[in-house]
Formats: structure tokens, sequence, C-alpha cells
């Protein structure tokens, strides 16, 4: 073929197209790339959910013990709200255990308009509720007490009345509490000396009458898909009302 004729003739075109083995790297770079990108999306996603849930443990670890620690500077024996009942000899705590507590209370009570609240705070360690702290808060039947003292109506009662139930607040401060840390109170005298319950029981009544300082250890963990470390709040709370009792006490 002469030169003249190749110059006339189109170039020839390349029609082999993409090999197998290009297209098999093509998608294992792809592959690759769809892997790392999917990794790094999930691990963001539980990293902000592992951070929520934290979150949602220390505000709601930050609630119960501000909520506790407030109500219990309120403690107080019945017969420091009157003077009119001579055999008002109840001390501020009722009952102190590991894991629940019940006293006196002079809140919401300007002037013994009311009398004092009875309040109760029982962490669930065992059961469906397990982990659920309960905070109860009952007024007396009258701001004036009887012979004896204060008299509060059982509310939780099935033949309780409308007024009774009434006089009985009850509310969940939280849920995930847990129990198996340890104690959630401490109780103290006095001298700082820790006065321990027996398992599953309460402080003797001498114990009770010298309580001047309780101790919060609350630690919360989210019940959910997330599980994070537990959140611990521990807070030491000096019972004002008791501090003045166990003063004067002293000067008699």
């Amino acid at each position: 073929m002469s030169a003249d004729l190749r110059r006339t003739l189109p170039a020839h075109r390349d029609e082999r197209g993409t090999s197998l083995t290009e297209m098999l790297v093509s998608m294992l770079v792809f592959s690759i790339l769809i892997a790392a990108v999917g990794t790094l999306v999930i691990g963001f996603t539980r990293s902000n959910a592992e951070s929520i849930s934290r979150q949602d443990q220390v505000d709601s670890a930050r609630v119960v013990v501000e909520t506790m620690s407030k109500k219990l500077r309120t403690a107080v024996m019945p017969s420091q709200l009157t003077t009119t009942c001579t055999l008002c000899t109840q001390d501020a705590f009722v009952n102190g255990q590991n894991f629940s507590v019940q006293f006196y209370a002079n809140i919401d009570n300007p002037g013994n308009s009311v009398g004092p609240s009875r309040v109760t705070y029982t962490l669930a360690t065992t059961g469906a509720a397990a982990g659920t702290l309960v905070e109860k808060v009952q007024v007396p039947d009258s701001n004036l007490p009887a012979a004896t003292g204060y008299v509060y109506c059982d509310a939780e009662a099935a033949a309780a009345g409308s007024d009774c139930r009434k006089r009985l607040v009850t509310r969940t401060l939280a849920t995930g509490v847990q129990s198996g840390t340890g104690p959630m109170l401490a109780f103290y005298d006095g001298a700082g000396a820790r006065l321990t319950p027996p398992t599953n029981g309460s402080l003797t009544a001498d114990e009770l009458s010298r309580v001047l300082a309780v101790e919060l250890v609350v630690s919360v963990q989210a019940q959910n898909a997330t599980r994070v470390d537990p959140t611990t709040y521990i807070q030491r709370v000096t019972l004002p009302n008791a501090q003045a009792v166990l003063r004067q006490d002293e000067e008699d």
C-alpha cells in the first residue's frame, strides 16, 4: 500500500474497552472507600450516642442529689416546730437504711401553718422496678399535733379517702440508679463516726437520734442500648436543724 493511500485511511480505533482486571481493581478501591466511610459514620454515631447517654446520666444524678440534699437540710424534730406538744418526742429521722430513709422536714410550712412533712426516699434494689428511686412527701392531717405528735393518715391504704390521698405526693426521681456498688446512703454522728445499719435493716432508735450528717452516693447508668460507665455523684449533707438540737443538748 502506497504512502498516499495510507494517509487517506482513517486511524484504527482501540475498541478493547475496560479489562476485567481493571474493573476488579476499581471495585476493590471503591469497596475500601465505602468501608472506611461506613466505619467513620458508625464510630461518630456511637460516640454521639455515648455522649448523649453520659449527659443524661449527669443530669439525672445531679437532680437526685440536689433534690435530696435540699430536703435533707430541712430535717427537723417535730417538737422544734411547736411549743404546745410536750409529748412530741419524735426524732428527725424515722428510718435509716442503706437504700431508704424517712424523716420529718420543715418544707413549705410558713409559720407552721401546715406542719412537718414526712419525706421518704426509697431505691428499689430487686424486681422489675430495680434502679427506680422514688420520693414520697406527705403532710400531716393537721398543723396542730395530737397529744403525742403529728398524725399522718395511711394514704397508700386501699381504703384511704380522697382527702387523705391528696396529702401524699409520690414521684420517681430517677431510674437506672445502681445498688450493686455499695449503699446509696451513709449516716454520721456529731463526732464524724459512721452509723452503719444492718443489711436490709434500719439504724436503731438511739442511732437515729444521733444522725448529724447524711452522705449521698448516687450512681446512675442510663438504661438504653448505648451503655456507658455509670456517673456517680457524692455529697455529704450536714443537717442544720439537728446540729442546733445537739448543741442545745450540750449546753444543757
